[in-house]
């Protein structure tokens, strides 16, 4: 029953990567958009965007997209039709939507003197996450594989898409009561009272089990969190992706750690 208040619809995730984390200043270089129309056909969009700029290196470390890979590649104004198309009218769902994938969208079309799209209703998976107050962080990679959801290709746009709506529907299942609402009253629900008490966005990276002598690592679900330095709130599978020398210091670096938590390291290094 929960699944009433997609019907109807056309219902689709959505996912960009960027050159960077600035709303105002960055360009999306990938979209990706997946799901079905009202009448169950799938939709499946994923394009290289020319972000006309350079892409920054510690972007590309995320990402994977180089300079190279969207040269010769068409720029944003040849998506805007496509990426209008698909997304007005729709029910669209992301990861941290609101905050940075729907901002930077909306920035590409100002900057074009082009109309934004509207969609009939937008539902943050992050949001929901802070709401329902699951276990932290809530980062898109953790909350996969707490549900189960394989994501063995993070930051490519089609597949983080792709995955977001497969959490939705996991959290659904599992959370059902909140879903029975109409849209416009579970976008109310989901949206209220959030940001204004830590605890309602779950537990934080303090309230994490020590599992190191400096508690510089936390325990949280099957995944180690870092709880220290540049790379602070995000899980050791992460950081081997993006900046594997530096999973490296971590292990050497601490000469007390368990046996066991070298192995699990040693697992991610291999």
């Amino acid at each position: 029953m929960a699944e009433d208040i997609f019907s109807n619809h056309r219902v689709v995730g959505f996912d960009l990567e960027t050159t960077g984390i600035s709303i105002r200043q960055s360009k999306i270089i990938q979209y990706g958009i997946i799901g079905s129309e009202k009448n169950g056909d799938e939709i499946r969009s994923s394009c290289l965007v020319n972000p006309l700029i350079n892409i920054p290196n510690s972007s590309t470390q995320v990402h994977g997209i180089t300079d190279e890979d969207v040269r010769k590649l068409p720029s944003f104004r040849a998506h805007i039709e496509n990426i209008s198309s698909l997304l007005n009218d729709s029910i669209v769902i992301g990861h941290n939507i609101k905050r940075f994938d729907w901002p930077i969208l909306e920035n590409e079309f100002l900057r074009l003197g082009k109309t934004i799209p509207k969609p009939f209703a937008i539902i943050d998976t992050l949001e929901i996450a802070r709401k329902l107050k699951l276990p932290r962080p809530h980062k898109l990679e953790v909350l996969c594989l707490n549900y189960g959801i394989s994501l063995t290709n993070a930051h490519d746009a089609i597949s983080d898409a792709s995955a977001t709506l497969l959490l939705l529907w996991k959290i659904m299942e599992e959370n059902p009561m909140p879903f029975r609402k109409s849209l416009e009253e579970l976008q109310i629900w989901n949206t209220a009272s959030l940001g204004k008490h830590e605890q309602d966005l779950g537990p934080s990276i303090n309230d994490l089990p020590i599992i190191d002598s400096n508690g510089r690592l936390r325990r949280s679900g099957k995944n180690i969190i870092l709880a220290f330095g540049r790379h602070k709130g995000r899980t050791l599978q992460e950081i081997n992706k993006i900046d594997r020398d530096y999973l490296i210091w971590i292990k050497r670096s601490n000469k007390e750690l368990s046996e066991e938590i070298i192995n699990e390291i040693d697992l991610i290094l291999n």
